[in-house]
């Protein structure tokens, strides 16, 4: 094996996965919470708000890096095509890549934390 090719995907197949600068850039465009710390939390394009610690988990304050145009439709594994969404709402968005932001509201958790529980986390 050449030191060029990787063990996990032979040469000339697409990345499946963002690296750690694209999720970075993914998570620095996501909407800021007001009053809170833009490293720990931010929205989704739902809106739900989303905790950085609690990446790949099911609960309403969990995230994934999502491909905006879907993977298997073509979607490159890069910042702009990245965006951070509520687990539940990824899983629902599935390969969907013209979904509008009603309908992914409606797959939403339908908790709303109160600022002194996300003080807690």
């Amino acid at each position: 094996m050449s030191s060029s090719s990787s063990p996990t995907r032979s040469q000339g197949e697409r990345p499946r996965t963002f690296d750690g600068e694209a999720k970075r850039m993914c998570w620095a465009k996501a909407e800021t919470v007001p009053g809170r710390h833009p490293e720990r939390w931010r929205k989704d394009s739902a809106g739900n708000i989303l905790c950085k610690r609690l990446f790949n988990c099911q609960g309403c304050l969990c995230f994934e890096y999502d491909h905006i145009i879907p993977f298997s439709k073509g979607g490159e594994s890069i910042a702009e095509n990245c965006q951070i969404l509520q687990t539940r709402v990824n899983r629902l968005k599935s390969n969907k890549d013209e979904i509008d932001i009603s309908r992914l509201k409606s797959y939403s958790c339908d908790i709303k934390f109160t600022d002194k529980e996300l003080d807690v986390i």
